[in-house]
């Protein structure tokens, strides 16, 4: 009940995000506008981002072998895949799953896997943070402006009326802070703080991996690669219809930063927020945001479903090996 509980809750955020983005739009030139697309540049797209997908699963595979494990890059694949067609299902149940599948498949502890995914996603918020900053300078007249004229000035105009919120709110920190430290020790004798310090143990292996990695040049270009994928395949959809095609590859990198902030927002696949995310991020440019949107549902939306077929592939071949074991 729970689970489902929660299911329910980030799919009607989703929904939720989805009509907030498109509630005011005319879907019908929406619709037109998604048949006339040049489908060639979105399948060209697709194929690169599945390409980043494999980049990604050699990379995890690098984090093994400091702690004395091997594992199949198709496994590894496969796991990814499987990671993020559970991600449709339920967010953040990806990186759980993943581990998952490599543990069934290659006997390899779960902790210890949590742990090195944990580093791949702090490796991860450490490249879309730093692509931000790159997005930003290249970019900064055209950013400057929208964000003054959209967010800053309307929030600078209720600074004054949230000024009598902020003395209150620190006292209220201050006493957290002081409660947290009277009863620390209680805390640490807790069973289920043993438990979690146990886990973390484990966990602490898998970030370990990543500085006892033997060839950290290759894993750095691996990284390098993986977001590369990223920015030209958010490029070469560009050209998948009109309004966007004269786009060029700095507003790329702008857009597919966007994007990504928008997947990691805790609802299925991203679905909605990654919408809300890339419109908005065209919009900085001049892109109608109807034409953001149709932007937007095509290469989210082929994304999702190179993740239902190849996720669907990967679960059956993992399937058929789990048999064959048996």
């Amino acid at each position: 009940m729970k689970s489902t509980v929660k299911y329910l809750l980030f799919l009607g955020i989703g929904v939720a995000l989805l009509w907030f983005s498109f509630r005011n739009q005319n879907l019908p030139l929406l619709w037109e506008g998604l048949k006339s697309a040049n489908y060639y540049w979105v399948a060209i797209s697709v194929l690169i981002s599945i390409f980043a997908h494999w980049l990604r699963a050699k990379r995890w595979k690098m984090l093994f072998v400091p702690l004395g494990y091997q594992a199949k890059t198709s496994n590894t694949f496969h796991a990814v895949m499987i990671g993020y067609l559970a991600n449709l299902a339920f967010p953040r149940m990806g990186e759980v799953s993943r581990c998952a599948v490599l543990n069934e498949t290659e006997k390899m502890p779960l902790t210890t896997l949590i742990g090195t995914v944990l580093v791949e996603r702090i490796i991860d918020v450490l490249f879309l943070f730093g692509l931000l900053m790159l997005s930003i300078i290249i970019l900064y007249k055209e950013i400057n402006v929208f964000i003054f004229d959209n967010f800053l000035s309307p929030i600078l105009n209720k600074i004054n009326s949230a000024v009598n919120l902020i003395i209150p709110s620190i006292i209220l920190i201050i006493i957290l802070v002081v409660l947290i430290f009277l009863i620390r020790k209680k805390i640490n004798t807790w069973a289920i703080t043993l438990k979690i310090e146990a886990f973390l143990i484990e966990i602490k292996k898998g970030f370990l991996s990543v500085l006892k990695l033997e060839n950290s040049g290759q894993f750095i270009l691996l990284s390098i690669g993986i977001w590369a994928c990223y920015l030209l395949s958010t490029y070469l959809c560009f050209f998948a219809i009109p309004a966007t095609s004269q786009l060029n590859l700095s507003v790329g990198l702008f857009v597919m930063v966007a994007g990504g902030i928008g997947m990691s927002a805790p609802v299925q696949g991203g679905i909605g927020a990654f919408e809300a995310a890339v419109s908005i991020a065209l919009l900085v440019f001049g892109i109608p945001e109807n034409y953001g949107l149709s932007y937007a549902a095509i290469s989210h939306g082929s994304q999702i479903l190179s993740v239902i077929i190849v996720g669907s592939i990967s679960l059956f071949f993992v399937f058929l090996a789990k048999r064959k074991q048996i």
